[in-house]
This record gives C-alpha cells, structure tokens and sequence, in this order.
C-alpha cells in the first residue's frame, strides 16, 4: 500500500460502514484497521499492563481469546508493545514444531486452536505516551503486516478514540464497565490482604489461570463474595 493518504482514506471508508446502525466507533476502528492491515481479526485494548486496563473491541472469539490469554498470564506482544513503545509478535506454530521462549505461557490449550497464526502488536501513542495496543492476528505460519501502513493506522485509531473518549467513559457500559470491575475488586483483595496494587491484580490473575477464566470473571466472583482472599499466620494466603 505504502501511501500514507491512501491509507487515511480506506481507514475512513471503513470506518463510515455500519455507523448509521449505530455500531460503536471502537468496534468499527478496529474492523477497519484489521481490514487495511490485511489482518483475519483484531482488538484493540488501553492501558494494557495496568489495572485499568480494558479491550475496547475484538472482532471475534479469536481476538477476544488472544486478548484474555495475555490479561491472565501478564505477557506477550501485547504487554510487550505497551511497555517497549515498540512493535512486536508472537508467532504460535503447530503444536511440537516449536516454542517462542519469550512468552512460553502462550501455547496452553486456550490458543492451539489458532495455530498456526502470528500475532502483531502495534502501540497506540498520543503525544509521547503509549495509551494502548492495536493487536492484529493473521492465520498462517510467520505472517507479515506492513509496519509503515500499521503506524498510521495505529495514529488514526489512537486519534479517533481520544476524540470519542467521553462518549466511551459512559457509566456502566461495556468493557469500560467490566474493567471498572477489576479496579475495584483490586482494590477489595488490597484491604483484605494489605499488599499493593500490583500484587492484589496478580492474584486476581492467578486465580483466573488456575480456574481456566478471564480476568474480568475473577474480578466478579471477588466482588459478589463468591472468591475471598485471606491471610493467615498459619495457612498464609488462601482463597475461599
């Protein structure tokens, strides 16, 4: 593709289909930038190492299996893009023909099915800060995306959500919702165990790849008082 206006203009040819259906910006982003990318499906998440973090849109069970893997576990391109600033991949072979020893924790059964497949990451940066990740996944052994066509559509995507940021931030709605759920069931194990933030998410994510679960539905099960974590001198921390 390699012109960068072209790719402005299919950007926002995708992104106008489905608007008068009232299909959400977020969603329709993330199908166009998947489209133009080439791309068999996509999420996009902010904040992805932290525990505000929120995937804003998939466009199908993969992307969304890909995005709740790299949630529980803490690791892959993902993460790795929102720290670094940096592109990054993670390509899942056949199971037995190989292993990506960065992000071994990837490879359980949650994504077998996928293979072969390559995931991209592609920070979302505003300014000088890395708000989120576009993640994009192709079927196939060691696919490629053109990484001068991702950058602008990362910059189109990252500047449309920031313009629509206060229509996202509507309480109660969504996966904003659903995260908000995370923040305060973080906040509950925090009082129960007096540990930081980060730690208190940690567990809450330990719980859910222990019970084969999204973040999200361990946050929910410490909230309704369904899952309690507890200290003792005896016993140390145990879950109830």
């Amino acid at each position: 593709m390699g012109d960068i206006d072209d790719v402005v203009l299919r950007m926002a040819r995708d992104v106008g289909v489905d608007a008068a259906r009232g299909v959400p910006l977020p969603v329709r982003l993330c199908r166009a930038a998947t489209q133009v990318l080439h791309g068999d499906g996509g999420a996009v998440t902010l904040a992805y190492t932290e525990p505000e973090r929120v995937t804003l849109c998939t466009t199908d069970a993969a992307a969304l299996a890909i995005e709740q893997v790299q949630d529980v576990v803490g690791e892959g391109p993902g993460p790795e893009a929102f720290r670094s600033g940096h592109y990054a991949r993670f390509d899942l072979p056949q199971p037995g023909t190989g292993t990506d020893a960065r992000w071994p924790l990837l490879e359980g059964e949650d994504l077998a099915d996928l293979a072969p497949v390559t995931v991209h990451a592609v920070p979302l940066v505003h300014g000088d800060v890395v708000l989120g990740v576009l993640t994009v996944y192709r079927r196939g052994e060691q696919t490629e995306i053109d990484l001068r066509d991702a950058a602008t559509v990362a910059r189109v995507v990252i500047g449309a959500l920031v313009a629509d940021g206060a229509s996202q931030g509507e309480e109660g709605r969504g996966p904003w919702s659903e995260r908000a759920e995370v923040h305060r069931a973080t906040g509950m194990v925090v009082s129960q165990l007096h540990v930081r933030d980060q730690e208190a998410l940690a567990l809450i994510r330990a719980h859910a790849y222990s019970h084969g679960q999204s973040v999200a539905s361990s946050a929910h099960e410490v909230l309704s008082g369904a899952l309690a974590f507890s200290c003792t001198r005896e016993r140390g921390i145990v879950t109830s």
